[in-house]
């Protein structure tokens, strides 16, 4: 049966795919590509796009060239010039999106003259960027990624970034902390979006019984055959699927959260020192958020969807033993967990100003713990 429906799952167009697991996945692709073939690519190496945006504005969008434009005059390292911001988008979307060029001119209407850098993990724009989401190695995607930034000539030069990750762009950010902050380009500030910081349980609720597609999705992540190493190194969102009534096959074979998340009983210290040396690691959930599984993963906290229990992170190992050097981030006062009303990535420009305005900007900017007096609902 698991086999079947393995079969009838990898045999679906890439099209109907991305509708179906993740509502912030729109469909940008009509034509149907067969499935298991995009599981068998190599991902592309990158190749070379920069692309100016609104230049009097001096934003530059730039997709991991390995040669970037030279800072220009504007650009100069001066006591009160932003830090440079990185953004890694979410499943579904890609680099040349609409929306976070808007993301990059909110920004830079707060502070001007932002340099601002959109990561594609393949280097370009479009329907190869978007597939990338969804098929691919995390973990070999989040090394080019570090390499690219490293090389960039303005993000390799400045003191730290900021970064902004979008849903699942969110833990694979942290995961460049963790596993390239000692000697990629240093992150100050991380703001992540309603990202799965402790796994998803299931792609979406199901609409009904009869969904075979949706069902299809959640039967792969429900069966044994998640935890293959054929699915583990192509299917993205299996490789931060997290089932604790499963959590033995989680450790032994998940490719990518098991690690970043220190589960596993072999702890990689330097993982904490990268996380305890941000300055600050803001935490966003959406109150209504019906596309991540469980919502309250965007805060790292642990919920057993039969109980309907939430273990917030404070009340965790994770946390206790500081793991990920979260506990130590948190006594410094660096760790902040804000929620904003409605669903998945339903946020208005006015909050996105009001976040950046506090958590980007110049180095050396002091920070101070946000409160209800700002607008947004806080972890009690």
């Amino acid at each position: 049966m698991q086999l079947r429906q393995l079969t009838v799952l990898l045999s679906l167009p890439t099209a109907i795919l991305s509708f179906v697991v993740f509502p912030e996945a729109e469909v940008f692709q009509t034509h149907s590509e067969d499935l298991s073939l995009a599981l068998t690519l190599p991902v592309p190496k990158y190749v070379e796009f920069i692309e100016a945006v609104h230049p009097e504005q001096r934003i530059q969008i730039t997709r991991l060239s390995p040669e970037h434009v030279e800072p220009t005059e504007d650009l100069e390292d001066t006591d009160d010039q932003p830090l440079p911001v990185v953004i890694w988008h979410g499943l579904g979307d890609s680099a040349d999106n609409k929306g976070l060029k808007e993301v990059a001119e909110l920004i830079d209407s707060v502070h001007p003259g932002t340099y601002t850098y959109i990561i594609s993990v393949v280097g370009g724009a479009g329907s190869a960027d978007r597939q990338a989401s969804f098929f691919g190695n995390v973990t070999e995607q989040l090394e080019s990624v570090c390499h690219a930034l490293a090389e960039d000539n303005i993000l390799k030069t400045a003191p730290a970034v900021d970064a902004i990750g979008f849903s699942q762009g969110g833990q694979f950010l942290r995961g460049y902390v963790e596993r390239c902050g000692g000697w990629a380009p240093k992150v100050r500030s991380l703001i992540t979006f309603g990202s799965q910081h402790n796994g998803i349980a299931e792609f979406q609720k199901c609409k009904s019984t009869t969904d075979w597609v949706c069902q299809g999705a959640n039967a792969l992540l429900k069966s044994s055959t998640v935890w293959s190493d054929f699915v583990q190194s192509r299917l993205v969102p299996a490789q931060y699927y997290r089932d604790t009534n499963d959590f033995e096959n989680y450790l032994n074979h998940s490719n990518f959260l098991a690690d970043i998340n220190n589960e596993r009983k072999v702890k990689n210290a330097t993982y904490a020192e990268n996380i305890a040396a941000l300055e600050k690691l803001v935490m966003v959930v959406f109150d209504e958020d019906r596309t991540v599984i469980p919502k309250e993963s965007g805060w790292f906290a642990e919920v057993n969807l039969t109980s309907a229990s939430v273990t917030q992170l404070k009340d965790r190992p994770i946390y206790m033993e500081d793991w990920i050097g979260l506990k130590k981030l948190d006594e410094k006062g660096g760790l902040d967990f804000l929620a904003l009303p409605g669903e998945h990535m339903n946020f208005s420009d006015k909050d996105l100003k009001a976040l950046f305005a506090r958590y980007f900007g110049p180095s050396g900017r002091k920070f101070e713990k946000p409160s209800k007096e700002d607008g947004w609902k806080l972890e009690l």
